[in-house]
């Protein structure tokens, strides 16, 4: 079994920070990333930054990446790209997938920054080619240099939707409709997308993009079981963390988007705090660190971190995530009568679940995510539930009534990612 000082999961902006705040300790540190490459979606954005420090402010996201990325070189900061943590055990080792072979790793501290996946939620067509998400059109835009399409329709509003208008347009596509709730999109064509209608109005179109916001991605902290808490502003259950960003399981660390960390500017301030921390550093450095991460969050956000304290006496928040488009959507899926489309959608892909079989899973007694999965896979694909837990949950809560605040995430078991049988074989202890 190899070993290290602190193990950091995920080479985006809190990994980072986390792991060169901790080289600065004087720790030894691993960072693994399922990436070629670290940066995270700094590597597909071209959007200025601000906040972060007065070396990278004003540089495009992706020219940051590189500087970041020489600054964990010069750190002596052992970084393993290409590789998945895949597994956090009761020991407290990783079960880690490498190109050269699988291995299990004990850290004395481990630092959770894996970031966040795409908020979806399914209408009718969105198993077509050409339906994406935001930052898998980021992804091809600016790393692989391809259009999405030439006429794109976009699903969204807000920050993320606006900012990926904006790539899609200077790289010289069209969008062709806007469309903020997805219960009115319809996407049709013979094998691909070819047309895109919303509320009747239809265009045509070869790509659309789902931009609905993102929701943190804290996998291995959950197989860890540690505590959660409900935050109503995401709509999900996140870690519990004191004010050094640790968990209910000493040494476990959750920091940046992973968190719940709502920009950059805030993700790379948790992941400095969380890797001083982990790292033993100063009660000077320490202080420092914290009062950057305040000026970093605003008042809505910090007042959610301190209810997602594990003393919080009172947790009690509205419960937010009931607004459009969540709204509109559950009523659309769950209307009665042949007329509702949507029953014979998708609601996982992977497995082809639609909306009616989730429906009448709940029918017929489902009472949790879990009673879900059991009964009809949903979850259990490839995406492990990342894409479909949100619907699940909204389907509960409208079905039943119970608030998403009690509708716990499915349990998270390994592998947290896909990983080759071989990895399972080859792993060295």
């Amino acid at each position: 079994m190899k070993t290290t000082g602190i193990a950091v999961i995920g080479a985006g902006p809190a990994g980072i920070a986390a792991a060169l705040a901790a080289a600065e300790a004087g720790a030894s540190i691993t960072v693994i990333d399922e990436n070629s490459a670290v940066g995270g979606q700094l590597r597909w954005r071209i959007a200025p930054l601000r906040g972060l420090d007065e070396a990278l402010d004003g540089l495009p996201a992706c020219r940051a990446a590189e500087t970041l990325r020489e600054r964990l070189a010069t750190a002596g900061v052992s970084v393993l790209a290409g590789t998945v943590a895949w597994g956090l055990f009761e020991d407290g080792s990783l079960a880690v997938a490498a190109p050269g072979g699988g291995f299990r790793l004990r850290a004395e501290k481990i630092v959770v920054a894996t970031g966040a996946v795409d908020l979806v939620l399914p209408f009718s067509g969105w198993t077509l080619p050409g339906v994406m998400t935001a930052r898998a059109a980021q992804v091809m835009l600016h790393l692989h240099r391809v259009l999405p399409g030439r006429r794109v329709a976009v699903i969204g509003e807000g920050r993320d939707a606006a900012e990926l208008v904006t790539d899609l347009e200077t790289a010289g596509a069209e969008v062709v409709l806007r469309a903020a709730d997805p219960a009115q999109v319809v996407a049709s064509g013979e094998g691909r997308v070819e047309q895109v209608s919303v509320n009747g109005e239809q265009r045509e179109a070869n790509a659309v993009v789902i931009a609905l916001g993102r929701q943190p991605d804290p996998e291995l902290a959950l197989q860890a079981q540690v505590d959660l808490g409900y935050s109503a502003r995401l709509g999900c259950h996140l870690p519990l963390r004191n004010e050094l960003l640790e968990t209910s399981r000493p040494g476990l660390y959750v920091a940046g988007e992973a968190a719940g960390a709502v920009d950059l500017a805030e993700s790379f301030a948790e992941g400095r705090l969380a890797g001083l921390a982990a790292a033993g550093a100063s009660p000077e450095r320490i202080t420092t660190a914290q009062e950057k991460l305040a000026r970093a969050r605003s008042p809505e956000r910090s007042a959610d971190a301190d209810r997602l304290r594990p003393w919080a006496s009172d947790r009690a928040q509205t419960e937010t995530d009931a607004s459009s488009p969540w709204t509109s959507w559950v009523r659309a899926a769950t209307a009665e009568g042949r007329d509702n489309s949507l029953d014979r959608v998708a609601l996982c892909r992977c497995e082809q679940v639609t909306i009616g079989e989730v429906r009448q899973a709940i029918e017929e007694g489902a009472l949790t995510i879990n009673d879900i999965k059991r009964r009809t896979r949903a979850g259990m694909g490839l995406c492990q539930g990342i894409f479909c837990t949100r619907a699940m949950a909204l389907l509960l809560h409208a079905e039943r009534g119970i608030p998403l605040s009690e509708i716990v995430p499915m349990t998270e078991r390994p592998p947290a990612r896909p990983i080759p049988l071989a990895s399972l074989v080859e792993i060295e202890e």
